[in-house]
């Protein structure tokens, strides 16, 4: 084949290739566009839909990636930072969807552990809030956390039981985009269009999206929510960046300004997966320690595992915004990992003594980035200042897709009616998913030995560091 012939290899019609190169782009008039194909785009693609809106959404991603891969599923009703919203929307949004789903959720007994500081300012506010906990004695905790140093450096042994839930995150996805595949695009936003709003802010008016499959759609919404996660401000920038922006008169300061509260920090996962009888699926709060840990049952080797998901705030740091991912990809550090993994051996050290006697333990570090608002973890959904017709809808924990959701679409409705719902978008359909594993592609588990030739400070060697 010639140098300047075209090829047909690409897995489209040669119909779609001919109108391609003529520039016959299909367009797809909407409602709504909901940016961005994790668990809150999708959720806020639902419920428009719901509403009545002809929405649809654009992801320039498998569905899931971003910062739902580096979820773990954890439904917390928040009782490190009470809120009577986020108990309410896992009791009264998320878990009544999971059941009409049939998306798999666990339920168990969590334990949160702590000296009299900050315990006893935690069950004020937990009796205020309404929270239901039940206050044991440190015989009654699980055997893996008793011989271990949870108290050690402090006043007082506080543990109170409490119910958490831990949500299927494959399942999520694939139920909530089961019914609106052929809403959904796969593709980039390569270029955008506004309209001159006159004494108004300018107005998004059209996207071109060149999808995977190498075929180009005209999206032309009434409104934009960007439900973009650790990208929403490289999004945005897109946006104001372009001269069709500024030659509608637009101000990309005022919009950049309005993102201001929304920062990001790194964050330190230490993983640990192994057969159920020697990881326990026992979640555990340490809020002294600022510590979490995050247990998911799963099949592997044909056995039944558990995953335990390790975060500590101490290890957390500010991001720059120019060091964003739109993947949600930390920034690994090595020495960080090899401290955090003898500070969990020296709460836990049951799941050293295990790995250390031949268990079949395997240990994996990865960096996320979270998103924060004004530095805390609260759903931040609000049309952006200087464009008339574009908004967010930022979770920034489960609970919150919920309320970020409900925002949304409450801003929504004051700007656009709902026309009716569309059933099929030109090029939509049987869109990829994120494969919503315990690593990201490339990553390696650590065996016992592994760990420590990985990490050589781990394990409570004489060299070892404590921070």
């Amino acid at each position: 084949m010639g140098a300047d012939e075209p090829e047909f290899d690409r897995g489209v019609s040669l119909w779609e290739q001919a109108r391609e190169y003529l520039e016959w782009y299909p367009t797809a008039d909407v409602d709504v566009l909901v940016v961005g194909g994790g668990v809150q785009g999708l959720v806020l693609l639902d419920e428009l839909v719901d509403r009545g809106y002809a929405a649809a959404l654009v992801s320039n991603t498998p569905l899931g990636g971003g910062q739902t891969f580096d979820w773990p599923g954890v439904l917390a009703k928040g009782y490190l930072n009470p809120d009577r919203a986020r108990r309410e929307a896992v009791d009264e949004r998320w878990l009544p969807f999971a059941e009409d789903a049939r998306v798999p959720v666990e339920g168990g007994e969590w334990y949160v552990c702590s000296t009299d500081h900050p315990y006893r300012h935690l069950v004020d506010q937990w009796d205020e809030a309404g929270y239901e906990y039940d206050e044991r004695e440190l015989a009654d905790l699980h055997e893996i956390y008793r011989e271990g140093t949870v108290f050690a450096k402090g006043s007082g042994e506080h543990v109170a039981a409490i119910d958490e839930y831990v949500i299927d995150r494959e399942a999520l996805v694939e139920a909530l985009a089961a019914d609106h595949e052929q809403r959904i695009v796969v593709g980039d936003i390569t270029a955008t269009e506004f309209a001159t709003g006159g004494s108004s802010a300018p107005a998004l008016e059209r996207l071109t999206v060149e999808t995977h499959q190498k075929l180009t759609l005209r999206v032309d919404p009434d409104y934009v929510v960007a439900a973009t996660g650790t990208g929403t401000h490289r999004f945005v920038d897109s946006l104001v960046d372009r001269e069709s922006f500024r030659d509608a008169g637009g101000d990309a300061d005022a919009v950049r300004e309005s993102l201001d509260p929304v920062t990001y920090r790194n964050q330190l996962v230490l993983a640990v997966r192994g057969p159920a009888e020697d990881l326990p699926a026992v979640g555990a709060y340490l809020p002294h320690k600022g510590m979490s840990v995050v247990p998911r049952r799963h099949r592997h080797r044909g056995a039944n595992y558990v995953t335990w998901y390790v975060t500590n705030d101490s290890a957390a740091e500010a991001v720059d915004l120019d060091e964003t991912t739109d993947e949600a990809m930390g920034t690994l550090d090595p020495e960080k990992v090899e401290v955090g993994y003898n500070k969990l051996f020296e709460l836990v050290p049951a799941v050293k003594d295990r790995a250390a006697d031949g268990a079949d333990l395997e240990f994996y570090a990865y960096a996320t980035l979270q998103q924060r608002i004004d530095g805390e973890a609260v759903p931040r959904a609000e049309p952006l200042d200087g464009v008339a017709n574009v908004g967010v809808a930022l979770p920034s924990c489960a609970a919150g897709v919920w309320r970020a959701t409900d925002d949304a679409a409450a801003y929504v409705a004051d700007a656009v009616e709902p026309s009716g719902p569309v059933d099929e978008i030109p090029t939509g359909g049987d869109p990829p998913y994120g494969q919503l594993a315990d690593d990201r592609p490339g990553a390696r588990w650590l065996d016992w030995k592994a760990l420590g030739v990985r990490y050589p400070r781990v394990q409570n060697r004489p060299d070892a560091v404590e921070r």
